[in-house]
């Protein structure tokens, strides 16, 4: 009966969202209907009719003529039958099965990030709640969200030696090698949501290879066939296979920026920058692309890092440092406190004191104490700074 199938289908796309009661029968145009399912000719339809008679369903007459079909329900009574024949559930349970996963992986003990980990499961119970899909995580699939979250666990639960190859990592995890590459980019949106930050897989320490460079400015590849000179448009992208190709990368800009938040500040500084007297590199925790500019690029070329205040932010500054190899200057970054702000967390604690005892961060010293002395992240998001004030650097008035 392709024709029950078909309504089955549009009275599930109707019904799939909804976690409460419904009120009205489902209906569909009859004539509708049977042309959906590729029913055309007098006997097909006929037959359709009679079938439709037979079963849990209302069909609905014209009312001037009668003989004629105008509409067929599904009566309230009839969608626990309508659920029964095609083996399908309704919202509600796929809602009740997901607060259910979310539940047991909140109290899965996490060693290595014991704050964040309740935090995402907390968010994910307050949006399936009502009901909302959150970022990669679907409420209306309970096997899919399970599966997502136990690979989020495992790839998060250890720490990965720098450089480790994303189809190692995939059969370290227990998968086929390609595994995790076939799901990067939700694995990558679900750390999003864990960290509350930018978080791609190279920031753990797994290497991949669609490693992309966001950037605005001006940039000239020098290689063995010659000169490409790129990167005047408002925002553009380089491969990571292009910058390896190259022998060394230089630039007319008098100085390079690393952004951390690429979805606003990074856009908004380089509308700023008319002049192009600064490249502008979009970057959390430096991917792959991001190393290999800084490898490339003049050694004596001023390097610059805008970023969060959080613990986190001054670890990605940390991070900077170490894989450039000499000074980044920290942009913009100082503590400044904010009454409300979030309390540290017994992690943030535990990043702070690695950073108090870095050499490379004496500098920041001031801002770290102060942080921990109050005990709060304070205003930490670099947008609270508003859009840049200045055409051109140094952006900020």
């Amino acid at each position: 009966m392709r024709w029950l199938e078909v309504l089955h289908q549009q009275w599930m796309a109707a019904r799939k969202r909804r976690v409460t009661a419904a009120v009205q029968a489902f209906r569909r145009d009859w004539e509708t209907l049977l042309d959906e399912a590729g029913l055309k000719t007098h006997e097909d339809r006929q037959a359709a009719q009679r079938e439709a008679s037979s079963l849990p369903l209302k069909l609905v007459p014209n009312r001037r003529k009668p003989k004629f079909i105008d509409r067929i329900e599904v009566p309230l009574e009839s969608e626990a039958w309508l659920h029964e024949r095609f083996g399908t559930r309704p919202a509600t349970d796929a809602q009740a099965r997901s607060l259910a996963v979310v539940r047991e992986f909140q109290h899965r003990p996490h060693v290595l990030l014991p704050d964040f980990w309740p935090g995402l499961c907390q968010r994910l119970e307050a949006a399936f709640q009502q009901p909302r899909v959150l970022g990669p995580f679907d409420w209306h699939q309970p096997e899919d969200l399970h599966s997502l979250l136990e690979l989020l666990w495992a790839v998060t639960c250890r720490e990965w030696p720098e450089g480790t190859l994303i189809r190692d990592a995939s059969t370290q995890l227990g998968l086929d090698s390609k595994g995790l590459e076939a799901r990067q980019n939700a694995v990558e949106r679900a750390l999003e949501l864990l960290f509350e930050r930018e978080m791609p897989l190279e920031a753990l320490g797994i290497q991949t290879r669609n490693s992309v460079l966001h950037y605005g400015g001006p940039l000239t590849l020098h290689g063995e066939k010659g000169e490409k000179t790129l990167g005047l448009r408002f925002q553009s992208t380089l491969a990571l296979a292009e910058l390896e190709q190259a022998e060394r990368i230089s630039t007319t800009a008098r100085r390079v920026l690393l952004v951390e938040n690429h979805k606003t500040t990074f856009l908004q500084l380089i509308r700023a920058n008319p002049n192009h007297d600064t490249l502008i590199v979009a970057t959390s925790f430096p991917t792959q692309a991001v190393r290999t500019l800084l490898h490339k690029l003049p050694a004596d070329l001023p390097l610059h890092h805008f970023g969060d205040t959080d613990p986190s932010g001054w670890a990605i500054l940390n991070r900077l440092r170490e894989v450039a190899g000499r000074e980044v200057t920290a942009f913009q970054m100082h503590w400044r406190p904010r009454p409300g702000s979030p309390a540290l967390s017994p992690r943030d604690r535990q990043i702070l004191a690695r950073l108090l005892a870095e050499p490379r961060m004496t500098d920041c010293q001031a801002s770290l104490r102060a942080m921990l002395e109050s005990g709060s992240r304070g205003e930490f998001e670099q947008e609270s700074l508003g859009p840049p004030t200045l055409q051109d650097w140094p952006f900020y008035a």
